[in-house]
């Protein structure tokens, strides 16, 4: 069963914290952007087995732009 518009916030799940350790090792270890984000979805899938690929993959790249990203407006 679907449940539309009840989304919890990836963030604060607790594969949150392994895969933001998985992509920084990836990361550390020089692996392409590629490989370190599917470093990072395959921790979601260790944490969350039962969520389609495709879902899974989308909660856990959002917990890593949500880390890794920042919004910079500049003034003109």
């Amino acid at each position: 069963m679907v449940w539309h518009g009840s989304e919890t916030d990836p963030t604060i799940d607790p594969a949150a914290p392994d895969v933001l350790a998985a992509y920084e090792a990836a990361w550390a270890a020089r692996k392409s952007t590629a490989d370190c984000y599917r470093t990072g979805v395959g921790a979601w899938r260790q944490v969350h087995p039962d969520q389609r690929p495709a879902y899974a993959a989308k909660r856990a790249v959002a917990v890593i732009l949500a880390a890794k990203t920042s919004l910079r407006i500049e003034d003109v």
